[in-house]
């Protein structure tokens, strides 16, 4: 998915215009805002799946650029949090609405991460 392909996703939640342009000059810096935030939660969902994690923070400065998340981030967690960003000096009720989306999609997805352990004091049989 592409900057500009989750914007139009979120355009869509928000009953926005496709045609509207009236968050144009601002989704790209709340998408990087989300993509840091979530940075972590995308390596715990990688890792269950067998993926290596990403070494580097994603970010995108063009509307074409490809966002290298997950699928779940992509369509379950990431358009509802640009929406809050995007609808915070708008619509509080509709701010509320999707931060609570927004978070409840990253509980979700909030699962153990299994690892294997070294027992460096030797108290473990």
């Amino acid at each position: 998915m592409t900057a500009e392909e989750l914007y139009e996703t979120v355009k869509g939640l928000m009953f926005e215009k496709m045609n509207s342009v009236d968050f144009d000059d601002n989704y790209i810096p709340y998408i990087n805002i989300l993509l840091s935030e979530n940075f972590d939660l995308n390596n715990s969902i990688r890792r269950r799946k067998g993926y290596a994690p990403l070494v580097k923070r994603p970010r995108v400065t063009l509307k074409t650029d490809t966002i290298p998340y997950e699928e779940e981030m992509l369509y379950e967690i990431l358009p509802y949090g640009l929406a809050k960003n995007l609808f915070i000096d708008d619509d509080h009720e509709d701010v509320n609405i999707f931060d609570t989306m927004y978070f409840n999609s990253r509980q979700r997805y909030m699962k153990a991460s299994y690892v294997p352990y070294v027992d460096v004091y030797g108290v473990i049989e």
